[in-house]
This record gives structure tokens, sequence and C-alpha cells, in this order.
């Protein structure tokens, strides 16, 4: 007799599965489409539990999943650099894309730099290689520094502190002290 229920019960079980495959298909991700969203991300970095950074985003695209991930953060930036002596230097941009396996992020539109020290820096386009601290653009820019230099260009490159500058084709004033 329990052999009978056991058989019973086996097979009304083998006969009840059915494929859930066309439920299932319904939720696969588009070739195109984000493997996740995130909205009003406020995003803390820490090193060594000191806090150095602070990205603040209305939106963020996470393609990493693909071949060349990427995130794209389509509705801008503020990203606030915390420096070893609590220093804060503040990037912002209308849109922004971070590429994982380089470490490059790409920021367009009203890209606007002040760093810690007063200078200020302002471009259409700007790239910021992570992996070795340096900034560069081939669009036109404009930085004022704090001594009131100003210094309009059609591309540089730098390293993150802006103590190492080089300026390409640019017009500006310059205080000197006779």
């Amino acid at each position: 007799m329990l052999l009978n229920f056991v058989t019973a019960f086996a097979v009304t079980l083998f006969f009840s599965c059915q494929s859930n495959t066309s439920k299932t298909n319904n939720y696969n991700i588009g070739e195109d489409a984000p493997i996740a969203e995130a909205f009003e991300v406020n995003l803390k970095y820490t090193d060594s539990g000191r806090l150095t950074a602070i990205l603040k985003t209305a939106k963020v695209k996470d393609y990493t999943n693909r071949s060349f991930g990427f995130q794209e953060f389509p509705e801008g930036i503020v990203l606030d650099i915390i420096d070893k002596d609590g220093k804060v230097s503040v990037v912002r941009s209308d849109y922004a894309i971070f590429y994982k396996e380089t470490g490059l992020i790409d920021m367009r539109g009203n890209v606007d730099i002040k760093t810690a020290d007063s200078t200020h820096l302002m471009a259409r386009q700007l790239y910021w290689d992570q992996s070795i601290n340096w900034i560069f653009t081939d669009q036109p820019y404009k930085s004022i520094l704090p001594d009131g230099t100003v210094n309009e260009a059609d591309g540089f490159d730098a390293n993150q502190d802006f103590t190492i500058l080089n300026s390409r084709i640019n017009e500006g004033i310059m205080f000197i002290e006779e």
C-alpha cells in the first residue's frame, strides 16, 4: 500500500510539472539593456577607513556584463574628492561614463572642476584616467588659477592635482610681479 502511494505521488508530481520557460523568458534582458539601474545614488568611497570620495547622481545604468563593460550616468554626476587633509575638490558634469576595464571616466557637457586650492576648470568634455591619475581633453577649456591667472585653450593634459599642466594652443591673462 505504501509502495502504491509513493508511486501515485511520484506520477502526480511528474505529470503536474510543466515548463515555465514561456513565463521566465519574459524576464530575459535584451542585448542593449543594462543589467541594473539605480536612482538617487549617494555612494561613499573609503580607503583604509578614510572617506576619499562621495559620488552623487540621479541615475546609473550598469552595462558591466558586456565584453567591454561600463557604467553610464545619463543625468550627470557630482563627485566630491576628499584629500588626506580633509580638503574637498568638486567635479560636476551633465553626463559621464566609466569604463571598468580601463578605469577611464569620460565626462561630457558643462564639466566643472573646483579644486580645494580654488583652481577652477570648465570644459565641454574631460577624460580622467584613474589608473595613472591623469586628466586630459582635446576640447576647448578655460581655467582660472587661485592667483587670478586665466587660461583658455583647445586641449590640455595634467596630473590629478594640476601641479603638472600641459596646455595646447592657448590664450590667457597672467599676473607677474615686477
